[in-house]
């Protein structure tokens, strides 16, 4: 055989290995693109979350004799989520305004940080079912509860509320004759209330028994109120598949009634 034959057979056999191998590599880039969001996360065996472990009952981290645990209801909740999809879980603690970048670089599978599903964040990710909205709850001095029965005991009081909080909102469309004493943090609130410097403070059920915790002076009354947001709810990337969402959601719908009670048990953790 020719030398010219010999170099065209070779060229040839050249160009149906390399086209073969095109062929596998993409065969294997769609098996790839056709994984749905679930089959993603059990295929690396383990669920990414980011939270932000600086809101406590919800999220924080526990000292227990020296060794630096995480604690909260949404930490109890991840355990639930990676169960459900038969994988382990890693935590990635990022800061408040951080976590949806994260979530959108793929840094991490989904976030779990008592984040309300708003309009704005809509537009980064999609969101489960709202999995807890809190109540806002009066606190008063102890000495005082059984003046606090009803809520026309407090339509003329002085009460104390975070400055442009829901709390603030609720007030001025309930109450809108009570006086008003606005503070920035919620340890103000319950000085305020333990020093006679105001008559009770409004604050959502978790941190009212943190604030009554700390201070057995206080006492929350029965008088609750509900506020404009939607609640929290886990944030996944946008587009995620359909399969992960119907996980996710069922563990929102099988533990949603229990999650308050996870935050006040956390309480006892909260230094």
């Amino acid at each position: 055989m020719g030398k010219k034959k010999i170099h065209t057979l070779a060229a040839w056999s050249l160009a149906f290995i390399l086209m073969f191998t095109l062929a596998a590599c993409g065969n294997n880039n769609a098996s790839s693109e056709k994984q749905s969001s679930l089959e993603k996360i059990k295929s690396k065996g383990t669920l990414v979350v980011g939270l932000s472990a600086s809101n406590p009952p919800y999220e924080f981290h526990y000292s227990n004799h020296g060794k630096n645990e995480l604690k909260g209801a949404d930490f109890e909740l991840v355990k639930k989520i990676a169960k459900k999809l038969g994988v382990k879980y890693q935590i990635k603690d990022i800061d408040f305004d951080g976590l949806l970048p994260a979530l959108q670089s793929g840094r991490v599978d989904m976030l779990v940080s008592s984040m309300s599903p708003t309009e704005e964040r809509e537009k980064s990710a999609d969101f489960s079912k709202v999995y807890f909205k809190s109540t806002n709850v009066f606190v008063v001095r102890k000495s005082e509860l059984s003046k606090y029965q009803k809520p026309d005991a407090l339509k003329n009081a002085t009460v104390a509320v975070i400055n442009s909080s829901t709390q603030q909102q609720v007030m001025q469309k309930n109450f809108p004759k009570a006086q008003l004493k606005l503070f920035g943090k919620n340890n103000d609130l319950s000085l305020a209330v333990a020093h006679n410097k105001v008559d009770a403070m409004l604050i959502d059920v978790p941190q009212a028994a943190l604030q009554v915790k700390a201070n057995p002076s206080l006492v929350q009354t029965k008088l609750k109120y509900s506020d404009h947001t939607a609640g929290a709810a886990i944030a996944m990337p946008n587009h995620s598949s359909k399969d992960l969402k119907d996980a996710v959601n069922s563990v929102v719908t099988e533990y949603k009634s229990d999650y308050e009670q996870w935050l006040l048990d956390q309480v006892k953790y909260v230094k």
